[in-house]
């Protein structure tokens, strides 16, 4: 993997991956959405293997992502209302897709089904904006109902306080969409937009990510900003 899918509309963030020799790829703009979401990641591209689902008014990165990947053109309805902005707001932890299963794209329904993908249904549509993936059975979350969800699962979850994500022109961010995990050779490594270390859980979340043998690397000092998710790719 060198290449990530972010939005466009902060650019401190992609140089600094720049500088990490990443290839960036910017998301796009879908004016359906409210305003502050219209460019996030995490609403307009998930990737399941060797198939990446796009959304269908982003054609733009549909091409550039056909290349590596078998695009499946999906989300033909997505919009502003929720839930229907959250069809492939989607969680993928190992083997595991954490969603809303009712809000989710039928396409994506249907390959989780045909290609053994565990769906946890949760009450949160935002997911993925929820949970920051740690490993293929970890991931940190401050929605108690997406944590109680996966008591019952092989996926160890930690629980922090909710706030202290900046999301411009809503009351807070969540710390998925502040968040990427980049596996490169059997490596990983979680970066944060913004400083990890200002969040008041840093040392669980530094401890929680040491047990999984998993790098934080924050992209600056600025505080957490909820950018519709990084995905690397």
């Amino acid at each position: 993997m060198n290449n990530v899918i972010l939005s466009g509309e902060y650019p401190q963030f992609a140089d600094a991956l720049r500088s990490r020799g990443f290839h960036v790829i910017e998301s796009e703009k879908i004016d359906s959405l409210i305003p502050y979401e219209r460019s996030h990641a995490d609403m307009q591209c998930l990737i399941l293997d060797d198939t990446a689902f796009v959304a269908s008014p982003c054609r733009g990165l549909a091409h550039n992502l056909s290349e590596r990947y078998h695009v499946v053109t999906c989300a033909d309805t997505i919009c502003g209302k929720y839930p229907a902005n959250v069809a492939l707001n989607c969680a993928v932890v190992g083997k595991n897709v954490i969603a809303r299963e009712d809000t989710m794209d039928p396409k994506v329904r249907e390959y989780c089904k045909d290609h053994g993908y565990q769906i946890i249904s949760v009450r949160q549509g935002y997911a993925k904006c929820s949970c920051t993936i740690v490993s293929d059975n970890a991931i940190i979350t401050a929605d108690k109902g997406i944590y109680n969800s996966l008591k019952e699962t092989n996926i160890e979850a930690l629980l922090i306080g909710q706030g202290r994500v900046k999301l411009p022109g809503a009351a807070y961010g969540f710390i998925g969409g502040a968040s990427g995990l980049d596996v490169l050779n059997g490596t990983r490594t979680l970066y944060f937009c913004g400083n990890i270390a200002g969040h008041p859980d840093f040392q669980k979340i530094k401890a929680f990510c040491e047990m999984h043998k998993t790098k934080i690397i924050s992209l600056s000092s600025d505080d957490l900003t909820d950018i519709g998710g990084m995905i690397f790719c």
